[in-house]
């Protein structure tokens, strides 16, 4: 099994690049309709003050020319990380655990002022020689999502490695985490998560498949994980950081399924506990993002909308919606906003039932879409709601004979 198993570790670490880091292969983060929320709702209702939750995944101490601009976004240089580190603690954030956070979730029990969860996907190895020491000497819990076969593989590989007496041939940059580098964390307070088993788009390959197919590929990818982090590393792991921030109703129905508690998208902005559980909002931090920029992710509060369409998570075959919302907050009617990734929407808003409306006058790009709400509160405040749906990458054609047939495509 072993020797099988270092056999794969060639193609498994050649196809690094391909499965990492999240959004490179074509954002698609998605999620379910409001309403359906997949677990029950806490027994106490909370503030409307929010939470921010924040995604790094991999850091250096000096840039990389080797780099290609789209995988060196996600390579934070170390003094920014430090510098957004200290911002929290120079202006009254507080990071919380993950304790903390299911207390606040399914207990009712307040968080600190001005809560913020730092997260980190994947498994690359600077997680812990480079931001770690960091948190660590600042006393900041964390939590790590970690997709199995990297970590498997990568310590397999490293095995190898040294056994053969070779030196090192992947730059540290991309060199997955040790086991003892992950229980040395641990020991300090990051809690580790499930990533998915090969960090997969799981909307576009499920796709291409029949549904029995597409559901067993999406159990594996989502069990595999829970029975690798309870053996290796004595964690009972409950929380799903979703690969690409990609997930619709079939694969929430099994994340469910499975047991996992919260859930974690890529579509940014604030939470409370108004946001479904299995698709809270996180804030992929990418660089370059500047100070001013980094401070303002935490000036929003929460947006809250219902019977709105497209609805979050949804899968459809339809590239030009009807976008319609109905906001619940008394908000400033020339404020509200509407728009698709950073294209500002003509939205039509009627003070009287709260309602927007938008009609997409030409065919969308079929793939996903981050929709955004935006007003002002009468205090003052913006208030956000980023949510999102994909438009079918195979969609129904008839031929000839008037049957549908599949025409494949992609992001």
């Amino acid at each position: 099994m072993l020797k099988e198993r270092l056999g794969k570790i060639g193609k498994v670490l050649g196809l690094a690049a391909a499965l990492l880091p999240p959004m490179a292969l074509g954002a698609d983060p998605v999620a379910m309709t409001p309403g359906s929320t997949p677990v029950a709702a806490p027994a106490v209702a909370g503030s409307d003050e929010p939470f921010y939750v924040l995604c790094y995944h991999r850091f250096l101490r000096h840039p990389d020319e080797a780099e290609d601009l789209a995988q060196a976004q996600y390579q934070m240089p170390i003094e920014e990380f430090k510098w957004q580190m200290r911002y929290l603690q120079d202006n009254g954030f507080h990071p919380i655990s993950q304790e903390q956070l299911m207390g606040y979730w399914f207990q009712g029990k307040p968080l600190p002022l001005k809560p913020v969860l730092i997260t980190f996907d994947d498994g690359f190895r600077t997680i812990y020689t480079d931001a770690f020491p960091i948190l660590k000497a600042l006393q900041y819990p964390s939590v790590f999502f970690l997709y199995a076969h990297f970590i498997e593989y990568g310590e397999l590989a490293l095995q190898k490695r040294e056994k053969d007496g070779q030196k090192r041939k992947a730059p540290l940059s991309t060199e997955a985490l040790t086991d003892n580098d992950i229980f040395e964390m641990e020991k300090s307070g990051m809690a580790v998560e499930s990533h998915t088993a090969n960090h997969l788009n799981m909307g576009m390959v499920g796709e291409k498949l029949d549904d029995a197919a597409a559901q067993k590929l999406w159990t594996y990818e989502l069990s595999e994980p829970l029975t690798f982090i309870g053996k290796r590393f004595k964690e009972n792991p409950d929380w799903l950081a979703y690969p690409y921030g990609v997930y619709d109703p079939g694969i929430l129905k099994i994340v469910q399924d499975l047991g996992y508690k919260l859930a974690f998208t890529v579509n940014p902005g604030p939470n409370d506990r108004t946001v479904p559980p299995l698709m809270l909002k996180r804030n992929l931090i990418l660089y370059p993002i500047s100070h001013e920029r980094f401070a303002g992710i935490f000036k929003d509060k929460v947006l809250h909308l219902k019977n709105f369409s497209p609805a979050d998570g949804d899968l459809i075959d339809s590239q030009e919606p009807v976008i319609t919302g109905q906001i619940l907050d008394d908000v400033m009617p020339k404020s509200v906003q509407l728009q698709i990734g950073n294209h500002v929407l003509k939205a039509q808003y009627d003070p009287q039932t709260h309602i927007f409306r938008h009609s997409v006058g030409a065919p969308l790009p079929r793939g996903g879409h981050i929709l955004t709400a935006r007003a002002t509160d009468k205090n003052g405040r913006t208030r956000v709601y980023n949510w999102y749906f994909r438009i079918k990458h195979l969609p129904l054609e008839k031929n000839s004979k008037g049957e549908g047939v599949a025409d494949a495509v992609e992001n």
